[in-house]
């Protein structure tokens, strides 16, 4: 991100000063710091890739509300990334998240809406 052609570090703007300072606030139980691990670790940022790491992250700053977490889970329990494909966890972390005005997260639930009901029309299920 840039203004007035410097680049702005947003961890910077927040105090942030390193990993090592984010992971104690993530632990220290601050959301957005949680889901800023979580980020870190889905992308494979400063860490090892790893989507169990990611979604312990994701999953603490969703329990505390944090909308974009709650959308990232539920994104990876949608995709199956890292996670055991679940559209029901799928769905009520979307439902959480766009309750809290998050367009992708209603996107979400529509897409797993069309998903579930093309498995109820599956002569398998």
């Amino acid at each position: 991100m840039s203004h007035g052609g410097e680049s702005l570090d947003l961890m910077a703007l927040a105090g942030i000063r390193d990993l090592r300072d984010l992971r104690e606030r993530a632990q220290a139980g601050d959301p957005v710091a949680q889901f800023n691990m979580g980020v870190k670790y889905a992308e494979g940022i400063e860490v090892q890739q790893d989507y169990l790491e990611a979604a312990r992250w994701y999953g603490a700053a969703a329990d505390q509300g944090d909308a974009p977490a709650q959308f990232n889970l539920g994104l990876m329990f949608y995709q199956g990334i890292g996670l055991r494909k679940n559209l029901h966890y799928a769905y009520e972390l979307f439902s959480l998240a766009a309750a809290q005005g998050d367009a992708r997260a209603q996107a979400g639930m529509t897409a797993v809406l069309g998903e579930m009901r093309g498995d109820a029309d599956s002569p398998t299920h």
